[in-house]
C-alpha cells in the first residue's frame, strides 16, 4: 500500500494496514552520525558511572552512608546506560 506524490513514493511501516505509519527516509550518513552519537553516549553513562563505583567501592574513607546512596544510584545509571539507552537508541533511530 504505497501512493504517489509529487516528488516520491511515500511507504508505511505496515503495508497491510492502512493507519499505518509512515517510513520516513533517511540517508546512510544520518544513520551512522545517530548510531555513533547514541553509542558514544551510553559508552561515557557507563564509563562514568564505573568510576563512581570503583572509587567509592575502594577507598575506605569515601564508604560513609551518604555516599551508599550515590553508589546504589551510579549502579543503577550504569544499567540504564547498558539496557535502557541502546534499547531506546535503536527506537530512536529506527522509523519503524
Amino acid at each position: 500500500m504505497a501512493y504517489e506524490t509529487e516528488d516520491h513514493e511515500t511507504q508505511y511501516c505496515f503495508p497491510a494496514i492502512n493507519s499505518s505509519c509512515i517510513k520516513g527516509k533517511r540517508s546512510r550518513l544520518e544513520y551512522n552520525i545517530m548510531y555513533v552519537f547514541f553509542s558514544l553516549l551510553s559508552a561515557w553513562t557507563v564509563f562514568l558511572n564505573l568510576l563512581v563505583i570503583i572509587s567509592i567501592s575502594h577507598f575506605k574513607k569515601l564508604q560513609t552512608s551518604s555516599n551508599l546512596l550515590i553508589l546504589s544510584l551510579a549502579v543503577a545509571d550504569m544499567l540504564i546506560g547498558l539496557i535502557v539507552m541502546p534499547i531506546e537508541a535503536i527506537k530512536l533511530t529506527e522509523m519503524c
